[in-house]
């Protein structure tokens, strides 16, 4: 039964607490001091003076407070003499007449550059189509501008008639019954034996210099 009481025992026994020193706080006891105060011990003026003359004096700097915005770069100075604003109004004015310039000057090249690809362009298909028209006409150029005489026999004689190559004999026939005073309608004309049609050429009866062609009355 002792023990389960001494199990149940409060968790503080504020009994076995004792305080260690007590002081007595009566009024007559308060002007008595209860610790002995030791007495300062008095230092020489002339230690005094020799320790000041071993110690270095502390500088002491002056630090002014200075305002937030001391870090910050000077604002741009801008000059209000008439003769510098004109200046740089000058200077604004000519620096964009010369942007001006060398933009027209540009421009003047590009012109330049098209006009000329475009001559270009026009004279090769002009000497294109040059060579195209003189690929096209025949090759018989020469013979076409040559000559040749021949003659046309009656019973009055033979009559002379110079003539190119590629001639109609429609033509040399109408001039010799105009220069004969005869009807064409009536008049036959014959080469080799052959009868030659109005539409025939020299060229295609491979006739040269001095032959004759033959004319008969029709019956």
């Amino acid at each position: 039964m002792a023990e389960f009481t001494e199990e149940l025992e409060p968790l503080f026994d504020y009994s076995r607490v004792q305080p260690v020193n007590f002081f007595n706080l009566d009024d007559d006891e308060l002007d008595e001091t209860p610790f002995p105060i030791a007495k300062r011990t008095k230092i020489s003026k002339s230690e005094v003076d020799k320790v000041d003359d071993n110690v270095n004096p502390i500088q002491v700097l002056e630090c002014e407070e200075k305002d937030d915005d001391d870090w910050l770069p000077p604002p741009p100075k801008f000059s209000c003499d008439p003769k510098i604003l004109a200046e740089n109004s000058t200077i604004k004015a000519l620096r964009l007449k010369k942007q001006e310039l060398a933009s027209c000057a540009q421009s003047a090249e590009d012109v330049l550059r098209a006009v000329e690809e475009s001559v270009k362009r026009e004279l090769q298909s002009s000497m294109q189509s040059s060579l195209e028209a003189v690929a096209d006409q025949p090759s018989k150029v020469n013979s076409e501008r040559a000559k040749i005489v021949i003659s046309i026999q009656d019973k009055d004689g033979p009559k002379q008639f110079r003539v190119y190559l590629d001639d109609k004999f429609e033509r040399v026939f109408k001039l010799y019954a105009d220069k004969a005073k005869l009807d064409l309608q009536n008049l036959v004309f014959c080469f080799d034996g052959e009868k030659v049609g109005p539409q025939a050429t020299p060229l295609s009866l491979g006739m040269e210099d001095d032959d004759i062609i033959e004319v008969h009355s029709k019956p």
